[in-house]
């Protein structure tokens, strides 16, 4: 796996993160609501892979949630502009050798 597949598969592990800490804090109000959570793993290739599970009610979740939406907001940037360089620098060797 290459770099920008890498990163571009921890985006789409951070955007997954965004969907469930938003489903959590969206649903607080339905008693009978599910919780979710996001595991992830290695992928074989590389980059992570995630799975959607359940899990037990918090009542602290709230706060919880709203902190980790934050920070897979985080951490789609920084894929993002690990992107961002990778292009850059091909953009340049292409440059260099043309």
């Amino acid at each position: 796996m290459n770099v920008m597949e890498t990163a571009l598969s921890g985006m789409r592990a951070a955007q997954q993160g965004v969907q469930v800490a938003a489903h959590n804090v969206a649903n607080l109000a339905s008693p009978d609501a599910e919780r979710l959570q996001v595991q992830r793993s290695a992928g074989e290739q590389g980059g992570v892979e995630t799975t959607v599970t359940t899990t037990d009610p918090d009542p602290s979740a709230p706060l919880g949630d709203l902190l980790a939406a934050r920070a897979e907001v985080v951490a789609f940037a920084a894929n993002a502009a690990v992107i961002r360089r990778q292009d850059q620098m091909l953009g340049s060797l292409l440059d260099r050798n043309a």
